[in-house]
């Protein structure tokens, strides 16, 4: 599936466009019903990987790609893919095309352009793993290869990746 993140207009699956604005109603007659609901502001798609959130009157204000980098879904964003990627790559990419200020509250685990209304997160930073790693010595139980690779690749590549609206990030400031 072709899946391209357009900031601040909204996303393209296949040769489905869903843009902000769109209602609630719109999403389902593109997407069929939904994999989950969230009471009457979310909706999500492809097994919990994309989440559509609805403003008061029903219609999109934001949507988010959770999938990370094991999930199927897999968003392009100018031109790169955005699980894929190595996590500070993105992040010199969209600073780059933000071209302004970043909100960046929690110390590496998640950011927030505003001028692109764009939005990532992950669980995890490399230097959690250092200290994973080390208190799994401590406690004479060290990791083992596959699992610290796996924690590894978690925290070098983002979790999730959002759009909003033009003035959704701008609150957060």
């Amino acid at each position: 599936m072709i899946i391209k993140i357009n900031p601040l207009f909204g996303i393209q699956l296949n040769d489905t466009t869903l843009t902000f604005g769109m209602t609630k109603e719109d999403v389902i007659t593109s997407l069929g019903e939904p994999f989950g609901v969230n009471g009457t502001e979310q909706l999500y798609y492809f097994e919990n990987e994309l989440r559509f959130d609805f403003n008061t009157d029903d219609k999109i204000e934001y949507i988010e790609f959770l999938g990370r980098i094991d999930g199927k879904l897999k968003p392009e964003i100018y031109g790169v893919s955005a699980f894929d990627i190595h996590a500070d790559e993105l992040i010199r990419i969209l600073t780059r095309e933000n071209n302004g200020n970043i909100i960046d509250n929690e110390n590496g685990y998640s950011y927030a352009f505003p001028n692109i209304g764009i939005g990532i997160y992950r669980e995890s930073i490399p230097k959690d793993i250092e200290e994973m790693v080390q208190e799994a010595k401590d406690e004479g139980e060290p990791m083992n290869d596959e699992d610290y690779k796996y924690e590894l690749s978690k925290a070098i590549h983002w979790a999730t990746i959002g759009l909003g609206e033009k003035s959704y990030y701008n609150s957060g400031e």
